[in-house]
């Protein structure tokens, strides 16, 4: 059989045990922080936040090169072999483009739009990755990861506004209104874009507690073998307990992982994900 490559963008977030664990191949996005470019594994949290609460920098994300792209699908099919690609929504990024038209021409390259974000992407390509291990065949595995795509819960919770103020995604007043009542916002995704969801009132730590609740009951026809919580710099026992009150409903296998430089420039601090399928 030949070899099938499975690949995904950075913007995954997995730690680098997972992309080694499940053999995935990365394509890294640009990171632009003033006049310096970095590849987005290569930023550290600390220099996103310096840039941004002592600097004044905002800091913006490049896609992944088409080049890049195509430099990996002409490896990996060079013998025969096949590719499978995960990319996060089209909606937040033009990377699926670039990786679409990289793959022109190439048969066995096979380019995922995730409607996601984060690891969302990573579950899929997890899921992939477990597929190819146990033989089965590209087609094989498309059959049952795209259904998938529109079986993705993502929400997020964050404790203030200031960062999607810089940034442009929410106005001043929003800002003013959102502080002053202490509200803390949540997201989810939708059709590939990230809308908002519930709003929590109160200490933050609070505010997590009863979004957490909300979101496990919200799960009930999960599939409980894997979930994310990723989160962006926080108090340690926060994302602690939300691992605890997700294994205390079922979930089998809780991964954490520390958001990349895309989140946590739209983010900032204090941000907090859980991300499952349904079945």
């Amino acid at each position: 059989m030949s070899k099938i490559t499975i690949s995904v963008d950075s913007t995954a977030d997995l730690t680098p045990d997972l992309y080694k664990k499940y053999n995935l191949e990365v394509i890294d996005i640009g990171v632009v922080v003033g006049s310096q470019v970095y590849n987005d594994r290569d930023v550290t949290p600390n220099i996103i936040y310096k840039a941004v609460e002592k600097d004044g920098i905002l800091p913006k994300t490049n896609a992944a090169l088409e080049v890049d792209y195509r430099d990996l699908f002409e490896k990996a099919t060079q013998d025969g072999g096949s590719v499978i690609h995960f990319n996060m929504s089209s909606k937040l990024s033009v990377s699926h483009e670039n990786a679409r038209r990289a793959s022109q021409g190439l048969e066995r390259v096979h380019v995922i739009d995730t409607k996601s974000a984060c690891s969302g992407t990573g579950i899929l390509a997890i899921k992939a990755s477990v597929m190819v291990k146990d033989g089965k065949s590209v087609e094989e595995i498309l059959s049952v990861i795209k259904p998938m795509v529109n079986k993705l819960n993502l929400s997020l919770i964050i404790k203030d506004l200031k960062y999607l103020y810089r940034g442009g995604r929410a106005s001043g007043l929003k800002l003013l209104g959102a502080n002053f009542l202490k509200i803390r916002p949540s997201m989810t995704v939708k059709d590939g874009s990230i809308v908002p969801d519930k709003k929590y009132r109160g200490h933050y730590d609070k505010a997590v507690i009863e979004w957490t609740k909300y979101r496990i009951s919200q799960a009930i026809n999960a599939d409980k073998s894997l979930a994310f919580v990723c989160h962006s710099d926080i108090d340690d026992a926060i994302p602690q307990g939300v691992i605890n009150s997700l294994k205390e409903a079922g979930f089998k296998d809780v991964q954490r992982v520390v958001v990349g430089a895309a989140l946590t420039i739209h983010l900032g601090r204090n941000a907090l994900g859980i991300i499952f399928l349904e079945e």
